[in-house]
């Protein structure tokens, strides 16, 4: 009964070796192949195959005995089992008579894997899905809302949650796992089409717990409300316990009166096109929120950035790639207000000048450790046309500015990357030698033309608050991080 794995990975090569096969080519030669476990292979071993069914049904599979064998004696030892992209898996006979039996599984992924379907679904809710805590299950895409929301329901639990690229999931889902996984840390939702707000909002409102949140792509979404976050509601008038709505299918209701503030650390909304202004006004409740991804939330403008720049002054990481609208009085506000900011990406934004940024480099100086501005041409940092203007006069980029503001702040600045790649206006251009010397004098050095590299600094503010975010990140760490 001790059982003999405690873990079981499909991609650990020591327990499942590469196995060469040796097929018959068109011409009649023997060669030899690895055959791949998972979808992530660089090849398709059926290209290599002819057309003897009985050779393809061999190499179909060529792990599935062992899984088996494994799986079959580790029924009271097994706490984490991971298949991702074992696309040879045939679930009726390599995992479906195993679940009923796997008394200690708290974490499963079974991402991409295409013969996953609702079946599988329901079998995972119905034997181990109360004591479920991680559940990777990306790209499924034979799997419907119904089956979802019958394993969400169940999996009450769980921790950790991954449902990226579900396509076929709408917002019945959002509100499964808004009602039910009171417990969930962690929530990635990568390009789901489908979501809104009608779905997120229950989410975002009730999952008290969330560390991470990810919707990347959702395009659908116009506002992440965490407003009355940690009250759970419900269209069934009877409230119950949390005993007794552990007995039944109904939701679990939350009965405090006075609303916790968010635990949110991480909040990626990258490629919410839908995405406005307002959305700032409503992120007053992340005193923790310590990351932020807008990219690609075309309308965003200043005004969002102005924002959150008084109501998440303690941002660390704030990703604003391709925000076309932003200007130099959204970089203003960041380097008068944020003065825990550590990495910012604008690479894209068009609108800023070279002002803004000297500005932001002498005020952030002590905080700021990278800083991305790749195809930010209108800066010009090394000047344009062979170094010539129209007037036949030499120009000289903005690059020869910001050095001297590095050099003004030589003492107190930490930033270790910057990148400007492409930042000029014009081809062909000749190299600013002036701006070149001046960052090789600061230590600097450019593994590739325009991004700038030096020995990373810290501070004892910059060490407080990364241990800060380290510490909150791992409330919602997982074990299993494909």
């Amino acid at each position: 009964e001790k059982g003999i794995a405690v873990v079981v990975d499909i991609n650990d090569v020591g327990l499942f070796p590469k196995i060469l096969a040796s097929v018959s080519s068109y011409n009649g030669q023997r060669s030899h192949y690895a055959l791949p476990s998972t979808a992530n292979a660089e090849f398709s071993i059926r290209s290599a195959m002819t057309d003897d069914s009985s050779l393809t049904s061999s190499l179909c599979h060529p792990h599935s005995s062992l899984l088996r064998g494994l799986l079959n004696h580790s029924y009271y030892s097994l706490e984490s089992l991971v298949l991702n992209d074992f696309i040879h898996l045939r679930p009726n006979i390599d995992l479906h008579p195993t679940l009923p039996h796997l008394r200690k599984l708290k974490r499963l992924d079974i991402s991409r894997i295409p013969s996953i379907t609702n079946e599988t679904l329901h079998l995972i809710s119905n034997h181990v899905g109360p004591r479920l805590e991680v559940l990777y299950m990306k790209g499924l895409r034979n799997v419907t809302n119904e089956g979802v929301v019958h394993l969400v329901k169940s999996c009450r639990n769980l921790r950790v949650l991954d449902v990226s690229r579900v396509h076929q999931l709408d917002d019945e889902v959002g509100k499964a796992i808004g009602t039910y996984l009171n417990e969930l840390e962690v929530l990635h939702g990568r390009d789901n089409y489908h979501w809104t707000n009608d779905g997120v909002d229950v989410i975002t409102r009730n999952c008290r717990k969330l560390v991470q949140l990810t919707l990347w792509g959702c395009i659908r979404l116009t506002h992440a409300d965490f407003q009355n976050v940690g009250r759970v509601c419900s269209d069934n008038s009877n409230d119950l316990t949390s005993h007794e709505s552990s007995m039944t299918d109904q939701p679990i209701i939350s009965l405090r009166t006075s609303l916790s503030p968010s635990k949110l650390v991480l909040l990626n909304l990258w490629g919410c096109h839908n995405l406005t202004d307002e959305a700032a006004l409503l992120m007053t409740s992340l005193p923790q929120l310590r990351s932020l991804c807008v990219s690609e939330c075309h309308k965003l403008t200043d005004r969002f950035v102005h924002g959150i720049s008084q109501s998440l002054p303690r941002l660390v990481h704030l990703q604003l790639r391709y925000l076309r609208r932003l200007t130099d009085s959204g970089i203003d506000a960041i380097a008068c207000r944020m003065s825990g900011l550590y990495s910012l990406d604008v690479s894209f934004c068009t609108k800023l000048t070279i002002n803004a940024l000297v500005q932001l480099l002498r005020s952030r100086s002590e905080s700021l450790a990278e800083l991305r501005l790749y195809s930010c041409r209108q800066l010009d940092l090394e000047g344009s046309n062979g170094g010539m203007g129209a007037n036949g006069r030499r120009v000289v980029g903005g690059g020869q500015r910001l050095v001297q503001a590095l050099k003004t702040e030589r003492r107190r600045s930490i930033l270790s990357f910057l990148d400007l790649r492409k930042c000029y206006q014009h081809e062909p251009f000749s190299r600013d030698e002036v701006f070149l010397n001046g960052m090789s004098e600061l230590g600097f050095d450019e593994p590739m033309s325009g991004l700038f590299v030096r020995r990373a600094k810290c501070n004892c503010q910059v060490r407080e608050q990364l241990g800060d975010l380290v510490s909150k990140l791992g409330a919602g760490d997982a074990s299993m991080t494909n």
